[in-house]
């Protein structure tokens, strides 16, 4: 069992997906909380200085939002596409070690890619990116 998202945007283990957004928020300087819940580990993630919802609705949703269902809307895709694309320089930088499915596809830089390239999908067929 793991995670699909509609428009090719990823597909792998939950782990890998949280270790995905784990690696996206500390390479732009923000920090990762982990705690343990009942259901196992859970992520907690912290924007860097001058970073929020306001500056950064795409990523403030991208991070703030469930890893096992739901939707993105197109509109919101568009920004986070863009604002990850802004984040690219520093995503280039970050060490890409995060193995499993991560490894599997490339990488961080390409997962990262594949991310942005189907948010840019949703958007222009204005359709949600979904979860599943």
């Amino acid at each position: 069992m793991g995670l699909d998202c509609s428009h090719d945007a990823f597909h792998g283990s939950y782990g890998a997906f949280s270790r995905f957004r784990d690696a996206l928020v500390e390479c732009i300087g923000g920090r990762v909380d982990r705690g343990n819940t009942f259901e196992g580990e859970k992520s907690y993630w912290w924007f860097p200085e001058g970073m929020n919802s306001s500056t950064n609705p795409g990523l403030y949703e991208f991070f703030s939002y469930s890893d096992c269902d739901g939707e993105i809307s197109p509109e919101m895709c568009a920004r986070l596409a863009d604002e990850m694309e802004a984040i690219l320089p520093f995503v280039e930088k970050w060490p890409d070690n995060l193995g499993g499915h991560i490894e599997r596809d490339g990488g961080f830089v390409a997962v990262t890619k594949r991310w942005i390239k189907g948010c840019r999908a949703a958007a222009l067929e204005g359709v949600p990116l979904e979860f599943g």
